[in-house]
């Protein structure tokens, strides 16, 4: 027995030891991105030359009223984008396009996304059939094996299709389901009873009436939290709009393009300027995930345990 309480005490003394390191590991890696992030907010409210005398520095030197904060009025003014028509024709696209070029990807691909994990982890989930088991299947595999290098077929065969440069094409490419997001939506359709389809079916609803009437809004919750990190997943995509939406540019291209520097213009030139560009790409959707955290990590959660 005595032995037996030493070696539990040993093993305890080692998994306290070995818990304290990850954690001291977790807490350099979290402030490394706490301090990054607040360099960035800083570095953007500097003037240049406050800047080069202090690059690494967080805050600003000088009173807050003293800082620059016209760095962020002079990116609204002049954060352009040049966007090619389909006509070939070279045109500037400002901040304020770019905003709603962003909400309208972001948010209409996020839902078209949503809905496709919505409607085929409802089918998979109801009619246990054997093409069933094979669609389900066919996730875990595209999950375990990625798919590289299918970008210039896709334009190619968008342009075939008459498709490139809309957002009806970049809907269509989004409109899947290969995601871990499929699995959590069909867990909790899985965690529904059936005698609640039954008692439809007896009352006389159609399939249609009970997906549309039943099942979504049960699995609401689920639903939103993955539209919410669809859409936060989406906003900082620059490579779509980049590759299939030339004439369509979002503010994640905007930043992207303004990191090249390959307009001679004040922000290409400025550290400063690029760093307020970032803050403004980056503000709003930090704000919405701090705000609506709990709601999308419990949502995301409860919807992929199995009652």
């Amino acid at each position: 027995m005595k032995n037996e309480n030493v070696k539990n005490k040993k093993k305890k003394f080692r998994l306290s030891v070995s818990s304290w390191i990850l954690l001291v590991l977790l807490t350099i890696y979290a402030f490394s991105m706490v301090y990054l992030f607040l360099w960035g907010i800083g570095t953007s409210l500097k003037d240049h030359r406050n800047f080069l005398a202090d690059p690494v520095g967080i805050l600003p030197k000088g009173a807050p009223w003293e800082w620059a904060w016209s760095n962020y009025a002079t990116v609204v003014k002049s954060f352009e984008v040049d966007a090619i028509t389909p006509e070939g024709l070279t045109v500037y696209v400002g901040i304020d396009w770019q905003i709603v070029y962003t909400l309208l990807y972001a948010g209409g691909g996020a839902f078209v996304t949503t809905a496709a994990c919505c409607i085929v982890g409802y089918m998979v989930s109801k009619f246990n059939y054997v093409f069933s088991r094979i669609v389900y299947t066919t996730v875990l595999v595209t999950m375990v094996i990625p798919v590289i290098g299918a970008a210039p077929s896709m334009v190619i065969f968008l342009r075939d299709l008459g498709l490139y440069d809309n957002y009806i094409g970049t809907y269509l490419m989004k409109f899947n389901f290969l995601s871990v997001y499929f699995l959590l939506v069909h867990a909790s359709y899985v965690r529904i009873s059936p005698e609640f389809s039954e008692a439809a079916t007896i009352d006389g609803a159609s399939e249609l009436q009970i997906f549309t009437r039943i099942m979504i809004p049960m699995v609401m919750p689920t639903l939103s939290a993955i539209f919410l990190i669809y859409f936060i997943q989406y906003w900082n995509d620059y490579q779509t709009a980049l590759l299939y939406m030339p004439s369509h540019p979002t503010l994640a291209y905007g930043v992207y393009y303004a990191a090249l520097g390959n307009r001679d213009n004040s922000i290409a030139r400025s550290d400063t300027f690029r760093l307020a560009s970032c803050m403004i790409m980056a503000l709003p959707i930090l704000a919405l995930f701090i705000a609506l955290r709990d709601k999308i990590m419990g949502n995301v959660t409860a919807g992929g345990v199995k009652e």
